[in-house]
């Protein structure tokens, strides 16, 4: 058996320079998965230039974010096309949470789980022909004396805790020298947790896994940094330490192995505030950058959200990571209703914080979150490519020129960023 495994990516705004390139860690763990089941398997990804090999497969997997919905569909037709008899698996993120929009003619499995068991235990059955049901997978079976089929569903597969399956790394010591994030080069991406314990109404993280959190092993993940030859390590998990007991045990354990590390990773703003006294031991740890979603500046836009987080707070979180000397990227969001008084604000938010790097993003409902269902009726286009974070995608009370003309001058502090030119010199 040959197993494709391809990331479908979309071209973005940042394309043209990619601030932050990363290995595809979802491929990386299916490789494992095929590598301990002896199956000659290929990571296919055009971001690292890695092309189809010349031979034929039986399987193809594909995976993409949400703007790739409409590639991912597509790629599974012509693959279709060109290799008839090849079995084709869609998977990932975005599609366990909208299985539907994938019960497409070319594709054989939806994988709507995050079990690597699950994906180990279809490949077998598929190795063998064996069509029977599999847990946490929808598959199309075809009528035998017609050209027409059905799709049979599979029951849902929940995690309640980590499978103990670590991601194979041959592709990140290939590419480790292009792998970065802004002016941190050797990033390796390493994930310990499953779903999230938070309930922001934008995020699409906590629909995960049937909305069970699952907290990381922080023995087992540190023993995978320990392993791993990286300059830095991204903690990708939602929030990287929900309380301070799991900080604490942290620190303990990276200080008992005697661990030189430097860390990436998401923390909440009122965690920050509120285990202050943990910063320094934190970054002694190794915390070298943590990335925060402030997300608005006033505490109105901040209850929409359901975020309950403190934006009168924020200053002094952004002083307390300046005084110890962690990094900081802070996320913000601005509404379609926003007016040029709200874009101001934020601007001057920035400049009085002295933010050296942030992201702004475009409220997006995106679809399978509770915002997407109560705003379906008002979106103004069901392009997935636009649901990029960087379109209007619903209308905005400025005129669309005025609104996209606010939004990048509000980048325009970026240019001042040591740490960007820090990048570009590089």
């Amino acid at each position: 058996m040959i197993v494709f495994l391809k990331k479908v990516r979309v071209k973005t705004v940042f394309s043209a320079f990619e601030p932050v390139i990363t290995e595809p860690l979802e491929l990386c763990y299916l490789k494992s998965v095929l590598d301990s089941m002896n199956i000659e398997n290929y990571i296919i990804d055009n971001l690292f230039k890695l092309k189809e090999p010349s031979v034929i497969p039986d399987v193809i997997v594909l995976t993409g974010y949400n703007v790739a919905e409409n590639e991912i569909i597509k790629d599974a037709k012509n693959y279709k096309n060109k290799y008839p008899h090849v079995k084709i698996i869609v998977g990932g993120v975005h599609i366990q949470g909208n299985k539907n929009e994938f019960y497409a003619p070319a594709i054989d499995y939806v994988c709507h789980t995050q079990s690597l068991s699950t994906f180990k235990e279809l490949i077998y059955k598929i190795n063998r022909q064996d069509y029977s049901i599999t847990s946490g997978v929808d598959s199309y079976v075809k009528d035998e004396n017609s050209n027409s089929g059905k799709w049979v569903y599979g029951n849902k597969v929940t995690l309640y805790e980590k499978e103990g399956i670590l991601p194979d790394r041959g592709l990140f010591y290939q590419m480790s020298s292009k792998l970065r994030y802004l002016d941190k080069r050797n990033v390796a991406l390493v994930k310990g947790s499953i779903g999230c314990p938070y309930n922001c109404s934008y995020c699409y993280c906590k629909k995960l896994n049937d909305r069970h959190y699952v907290k990381p092993n922080f023995e087992k993940m540190i023993l995978e940094m320990q392993n791993l030859k990286a300059d830095y390590f991204w903690i990708v998990d939602d929030v990287l330490f929900p309380n301070r007991n799991e900080a604490m045990n942290f620190i303990d354990i990276i200080k008992s192995k005697g661990l030189k590390v430097k860390i990436i990773g998401y923390l909440r703003a009122d965690f920050i505030l509120r285990e202050k006294d943990l910063l320094p031991l934190l970054k002694e740890a190794g915390l070298s950058e943590v990335i925060v979603g402030f997300e608005a500046t006033n505490n109105d836009e901040l209850e929409g959200y359901e975020k309950t987080t403190n934006a009168l707070d924020y200053p002094e979180i952004i002083s307390l990571l300046k005084e110890n000397n962690i990094d900081l990227t802070a996320l913000f969001m601005v509404h379609p209703e926003y007016s040029i008084k709200d874009f101001r604000n934020l601007y001057r938010f920035m400049k009085k914080n002295k933010i050296e790097v942030y992201t702004i993003s475009i409220f997006t409902p995106i679809k399978g979150t509770n915002d997407y269902e109560s705003l379906k009726d008002e979106l103004i286009t069901d392009n997935p490519k636009r649901f990029d974070f960087m379109h209007l995608v619903l209308e905005s009370n400025l005129p669309k020129w005025l609104f996209y003309l606010m939004f990048y001058g509000v980048h325009v502090r970026l240019i001042k960023s040591k740490r960007v030119w820090k990048f570009i010199g590089r």
